[in-house]
């Protein structure tokens, strides 16, 4: 699948034990929270919603949305240990007759995180393990009577663990930026999947993230604005395993590549418009 998308990303405001936390795209400033729990922050997946379905060989859509708020849990604010619960849930609704709303794709999550050695603000290390189960909600049979995939109604389900690391690091020679990479395995253990997965769906991959946030001085002032103004992230998966037969170098079966860059306006603190392209496997369902 290859497209090029236009979107908005939306930040979004949760409630926990009456506290409200800025969710997404936001960052809270230093003298709120640990840069330990802004880094975990900074892993989130961001909710959006796309016009259209872009362009490319994506089916067509009138829109594509990610839901994706989430509840950090913490024991204190200056703890080494955290964790992140997520309800993710992705939607398509299609450009056809009557725009149905067909199988959203379920990938509820959580995910703990342990700082690695010291806080510093210039670099800052932790490891993650991330728990994800990914499935349509659906029941029907994978293939259809004539031996096709069974896109409207078949059982589509995994779970996996993600084992990685996220690192903070100067490496983009522009001053006020944050930089963040993350690497990471995702493996999906032989135990509730879809049996009809096996030879079409890699169950291990390497994941890799490098995102850059920039921050512009505020109007008439020296003072940096604590909400980014671009951002740029670039992500890549490399897909092992059988998948149709493919050889072990496919690229064009096994490698993954998105690259998004945002926008946000200085009147939309909580709303940025982005830019996406994506090759690759349909990460929907």
């Amino acid at each position: 699948m290859k497209k090029l998308i236009l979107g908005i990303i939306l930040s979004t405001i949760i409630h926990n034990n009456g506290q409200v936390i800025l969710a997404q795209e936001s960052l809270p400033s230093d003298d709120q929270e640990s840069s330990f729990f802004q880094t975990v922050r900074a892993n989130q997946k961001e909710s959006y919603i796309t016009f259209g379905g872009g362009i490319g060989n994506i089916e067509p859509l009138i829109f594509e949305g990610l839901i994706a708020p989430y509840f950090l849990l913490r024991t204190s604010e200056n703890a080494k240990w955290g964790a992140t619960l997520s309800p993710v849930m992705y939607i398509r609704m299609y450009n056809e007759y009557s725009f149905p709303v067909r199988t959203p794709s379920y990938m509820p999550q959580l995910t703990f995180y342990r700082m690695i050695g010291d806080e510093n603000k210039r670099s800052l290390n932790y490891l993650f393990l991330n728990l994800v189960h990914h499935s349509n909600g659906q029941n029907d049979d994978f293939f259809k009577e004539d031996g096709s995939i069974n896109t409207l109604s078949g059982d589509f389900s995994t779970d996996y663990l993600e084992l990685g690391a996220f690192f903070t690091q100067q490496l983009v020679p522009f001053s006020n930026t944050r930089e963040y990479f993350k690497t990471s395995i995702e493996y999906h253990p032989d135990i509730t999947r879809a049996k009809d997965l096996e030879g079409r769906y890699s169950f291990l991959r390497w994941n890799n993230s490098f995102r850059v946030f920039r921050f512009i001085g505020s109007s008439g002032s020296l003072t940096l604005e604590k909400t980014p103004r671009i951002q740029s992230t670039l992500k890549t998966t490399w897909m092992f395993g059988d998948i149709n037969g493919s050889g072990f170098f496919d690229a064009g079966e096994r490698f993954n590549f998105s690259f998004t860059i945002a926008y946000r306006p200085r009147v939309l603190s909580d709303v940025s418009f982005f830019a996406n392209f994506y090759s690759g496997k349909d990460y929907y369902n």
